[in-house]
């Protein structure tokens, strides 16, 4: 019985060890849970803030786009400013899960163009989709039934989002920017921490296109520029160290150029 004593003594500090485990890694999410729901107050209060004063104000800003299938447009104008929250529900209380800062680029100009190319139709769907562009398509078939032509007349304004999504159980926050620098999609990784008035207030004016630190900030971003400089580096530090080719002399040139013209020749 001494030698299942001691297996029994063993189990018991394993589960002992488990269970304080257990409760140390709750205790640690729950404070970063607690930390990203204080952030998203700040951020909640400040863009929605900053979506009434915009709309308020209606500032004359121009943005530019380059539309597949159309070409440059450098009068899209923001409007319509909104602040949308999404929640989860623990136990009786509802808590921000996902936050979206969201406005619309108008412009006046009519958006409409062709193709003759089922391919190219159905590509330009595909790219009018996945850039939340709504558009209708006038389609015409052949002969054989086959759609040959289409017309698409695409809706004059492009929709603009700041996503924010929480990682609550790193204490982190991401945030995704889409449609904002052309049609692209652009992600972002915070320390919950990381996001104070200052960041906000950069983040704003990177928003109205007025000098900002906004790309420089987040330990994320910064070690993400720093991998890509050394890379950077490293890449031109191995060309400069590659060997250059041997150069002839005109002697030997010419005698290789000869050489191959009396093979030729009768």
């Amino acid at each position: 019985m001494a030698f299942l004593d001691e297996l029994k003594k063993e189990a018991e500090a394993q589960k002992l060890q488990e269970q304080t485990q257990t409760q140390s890694k709750l205790a640690a999410v729950s404070q970063n849970f607690l930390l990203v729901q204080t952030k998203y107050k700040e951020i909640h209060h400040y863009l929605r803030e900053l979506a009434d004063q915009l709309n308020v104000l209606n500032q004359d800003i121009r943005r530019a786009y380059m539309i597949e299938g159309f070409g440059m447009i450098d009068d899209f104008r923001p409007r319509d400013y909104a602040l949308s929250v999404d929640s989860i529900r623990i136990g009786q209380k509802d808590f921000a899960n996902t936050m979206v800062f969201r406005f619309k680029c108008a412009t006046e100009k009519n958006i409409s163009f062709e193709r003759h190319m089922p391919n190219q139709i159905d590509s330009l769907k595909e790219y009018l989709w996945q850039n939340n562009l709504k558009y209708q398509c006038s389609e015409f078939k052949n002969d054989r039934g086959i759609v040959a032509r289409a017309i698409f007349n695409v809706a004059n304004e492009i929709p603009v989002t700041f996503r924010f999504t929480a990682d609550f159980e790193n204490a982190k926050i991401h945030l995704q920017v889409k449609n904002f620098s052309g049609l692209t999609v652009n992600d972002y990784v915070y320390e919950a921490n990381e996001l104070n008035t200052e960041f906000l207030d950069e983040l704003a004016k990177y928003i109205l296109e007025k000098p900002s630190k906004f790309s420089e900030l987040g330990r994320h971003q910064q070690a993400l520029r720093e991998n890509a400089r050394q890379a950077r580096q490293q890449k031109e530090a191995t060309y400069a160290q590659a060997p250059a080719e041997p150069e002839l002399d005109n002697a030997a040139k010419q005698g290789g150029f000869f050489n191959r013209l009396k093979s030729i020749l009768p």
